[in-house]
């Protein structure tokens, strides 16, 4: 399938959650920040199990979504870059029926509010919305949730970075040449366990969000201090 294609069938499924104020904004910022090659660089987190911790059957409604220990101080951190922070997540509970659009939606409004109030931003939110037997080209390892992102805030993914916990998110990065954390949380000790090569493929390993983050700012040499929570407004 055909590159225009595939991005034609993504937004026709709706796979962005609308953050709409931010996008010519960010469109600026990420062409004004070059790496080594044209082209703006940005930071991508996995959602589940990198910035909420995993828990038995799906998120289907805010009262579900924990933020793990750490993770807003390090999106607050990664903010410091200047660089658009994207979510790419896969989100198989909304073509299993078991979760509205507008439903993931309202997580995703309630999930970027907290991380303001925290102090961060969260620019951007790509999702799929397909099951695995969907044979979609955006569900993770597929690379279409980033190739859309990188179309809309013109970004080179060669010079960008990914965060995530799981097999699917490396291989992602993977075929697009993105700089690629492993975090201990979530799946990656599982993964960890049953395929020890994962840590060899990766690029950086993490116990949390938080360390990955001080990796980051530290190899862009942005260092700060131990990102610490702040109290909940």
């Amino acid at each position: 399938m055909k590159y225009s294609e595939t991005m034609e069938r993504m937004r026709a499924a709706n796979h962005v959650t609308p953050l709409v104020d931010s996008i010519p904004q960010l469109i600026q910022a990420a062409s004004s920040t070059k790496g080594p090659t044209e082209g703006g660089r940005a930071i991508f987190l996995d959602r589940d199990g990198v910035i909420n911790a995993l828990r038995p059957g799906y998120v289907t409604g805010w009262n579900a979504f924990q933020f793990l220990p750490g993770a807003l101080a390090a999106i607050r951190q990664l903010s410091l870059l200047n660089w658009p922070i994207i979510v790419a997540t896969n989100q198989s509970p909304v073509g299993r029926g078991l979760l509205s659009a507008d439903g993931l939606a309202e997580i995703h409004r309630r999930m970027v509010a907290r991380v303001e109030r925290a102090g961060g931003r969260i620019d951007l939110i790509v999702h799929c919305p397909h099951m695995p037997e969907d044979e979609c080209t955006c569900r993770k390892p597929e690379p279409g949730l980033f190739q859309d992102a990188a179309e809309r805030l013109n970004l080179t993914l060669a010079d960008s970075y990914l965060i995530g916990d799981s097999p699917g998110d490396l291989g992602a990065a993977r075929q697009l040449g993105m700089t690629f954390v492993l975090v201990r949380t979530g799946f990656g000790a599982m993964s960890l366990i049953r395929q020890p090569d994962l840590a060899r493929q990766a690029d950086g390993l993490a116990d949390s969000i938080g360390d990955a983050s001080q990796w980051i700012l530290e190899r862009e040499g942005a260092v700060v201090e131990a990102p610490q929570e702040r109290q909940a407004a």
